[in-house]
């Protein structure tokens, strides 16, 4: 009977506990929400009175969550647009991450040039052969356009034009259009004719990275610049959001310590030597 009671006791005291603390809700980037939720887990561990939730929506939904005060931070895998920065958001970049061209592993194709990119995914390449790989057609994945690795990709490729004053997507239409770096990473994997991209962190044994212009996807040669896709990831909140827990944690994810996780993850951490390290 006294275990019993002890027992209850515990639950208890471990949903009180979870009642009372402050939640902080982070939102945006599905890229960036990777290593975010092990930030949040690391800082939840030493801070009892508070929770930090994170939550993958996308780079676009992050920065309209936070400009609506729904979310008190919000995630970036590519730089804010102008109009996003009409609202003086602040905003405080914490990673460098490189996209990653990725195909299946049974891909005999090792490299790809920026043109031979731009021309896959205007549909004017279609098949394997005419980059040296298999006589087979190639299956182009994409991510949905509110993507800020979408976003971060169409830019570094040039796949945009102007139209009536908007930014328009050039993509082929009849291409894959995936959610996630975990959707696209198991379609190719398990489509031998697909090519997509990833966040370089992302990257793992069931997809196959390809060298880009000849320079391999790592985080050595991200910060020293010889690969060029790349992005940053940011977190960002409204200048009159004054919840001191959110702030408290903004403030962590640039910290010493968050950058060691940034690092370990895979991704390559963002120094501004400017501000207390």
């Amino acid at each position: 009977m006294f275990k019993v009671i002890t027992m209850a006791a515990m639950a208890l005291t471990l949903i009180t506990t979870h009642v009372q603390a402050a939640e902080v809700n982070v939102s945006g980037s599905t890229s960036v929400a990777r290593v975010m939720d092990i930030l949040a887990e690391n800082f939840n561990n030493t801070h009892s009175d508070t929770f930090i939730a994170v939550q993958g929506v996308g780079s676009t939904a992050g920065v309209t969550l936070v400009k609506n005060n729904v979310a008190h931070l919000g995630m970036s895998s590519r730089l804010l647009t102008e109009r996003e920065y009409k609202d003086n958001l602040i905003v405080k970049q914490f990673a460098y991450d490189g996209l990653a061209v990725v195909v299946n592993q049974q891909n005999s194709v090792t490299n790809i040039t920026r043109e031979q990119l731009y021309n896959i995914y205007t549909g004017k390449i279609t098949n394997w052969k005419e980059l040296g790989g298999q006589d087979r057609a190639i299956a182009v994945v994409t991510r949905e356009t509110s993507s800020g690795s979408r976003f971060a990709f169409e830019n570094q490729v040039g796949l945009t034009r102007v139209l009536n004053d908007r930014r328009v997507s050039t993509i082929d239409p009849k291409s894959l259009v995936v959610s996630t770096n975990s959707m696209m990473k198991t379609l190719i994997s398990d489509n031998p004719q697909a090519i997509g991209f990833i966040s370089m962190g992302s990257i793992d044994a069931s997809v196959k990275p390809l060298n880009f212009d000849g320079i391999v996807p790592n985080s050595t040669n991200l910060l020293n610049k010889k690969y060029e896709l790349a992005r940053p990831f940011l977190i960002f909140y409204h200048p009159q959001m004054n919840n001191p827990k959110a702030l408290e944690f903004a403030k962590y994810v640039t910290s010493k310590e968050a950058r060691a996780i940034v690092e370990n993850q895979g991704y390559t951490p963002f120094v501004n030597y400017t501000q207390p390290q």
